[in-house]
């Protein structure tokens, strides 16, 4: 498999938001997608990032808090949608979006894919289901960027029973050939997966949300207290920290890459990309 990874858009937070005892600076958050190109499956997405109606979405009360904590740096050509049709790939030349989990900046753009397959877990799926209001935006859902017809292009998975992953659990192979294999990444969002794929350059670990930066897995550092209040569960984010970085250590070669980590966006940003 190969893989592309895409950059479409980013917020500004500051970074001891994100670190716990980082710096009083402030951090562009940018939200990475991953387009990988499988021989025989065709093109899959993981997760399709920040569009252009992120702005109405967070126009009116209460969704415009979500654009007061976390200010928005979007722009039209960075629409997902668009840079695919800039290399020549219609919406529906992709088989299926694989959600990580259902917050806006990862979902954003699925309104632009209306006859993809979306696969998610059941627990993702659940923890959105008419949520409206404070209860939407608490899990970091805006119900404006769900396709109307989500429950019934909805692919739910399976419970995870496949090989484990040295510290991560079980799997599920997506596909039944290990190129893809799904794992459970708890404690950011209800239901939240990474996948790890098996690509021409090597392993990677596509980590969501599981760590917000690289550093975070690296120097096992989760976020501040404060940005631990608004996760799903505090207590299994730390372990899913932990266990990212455990399993870096015992696997050196696989890279991995959180969705908003400066380090991946610095090198996708560079000639010859990430």
């Amino acid at each position: 498999m190969t893989i592309e990874l895409f950059d479409t858009g980013h917020c500004v937070v500051s970074e001891r938001q994100v670190l716990r005892g980082g710096a009083a600076r402030p951090m562009a958050c940018h939200a990475l997608v991953a387009l990988l190109h499988h021989p025989r499956q065709g093109l899959t997405l993981f997760d399709t990032g920040y569009a252009m109606r992120m702005l109405d979405a967070t126009r009116a009360w209460p969704y415009r808090l979500y654009r007061a904590l976390t200010p928005l740096r979007l722009s039209p050509e960075l629409e997902l949608v668009r840079q695919l049709a800039a290399r020549g790939i219609a919406p529906n030349d992709i088989g299926r979006v694989i959600v990580s989990h259902f917050h806006a900046d990862h979902v954003a753009g699925l309104r632009d894919f209306p006859a993809t397959t979306i696969v998610a877990t059941q627990a993702a799926l659940e923890s959105v289901r008419g949520r409206r209001g404070l209860a939407a935006l608490r899990r970091g859902y805006l119900p404006a960027l769900q396709p109307p017809d989500l429950e019934a292009r909805a692919c739910p998975l399976p419970p995870f029973t496949g090989a484990p992953l040295p510290h991560l659990g079980p799997t599920h192979d997506l596909f039944g050939d290990g190129s893809i294999l799904l794992i459970a990444l708890p404690g950011h969002a209800c239901g939240q997966i990474g996948a790890l794929v098996a690509t021409t350059g090597g392993p990677v670990l596509l980590a969501a949300d599981g760590a917000w930066t690289s550093r975070t897995i690296r120097e096992r550092r989760p976020p501040s207290r404060m940005a631990s209040l608004i996760v799903d569960d505090a207590r299994a984010m730390r372990a899913t920290i932990d266990a990212l970085h455990a399993f870096s250590l015992a696997h050196p070669e696989v890279r991995i890459l959180p969705t908003h980590c400066p380090e991946v966006y610095a090198a996708l940003a560079r000639p010859g990309g990430a």
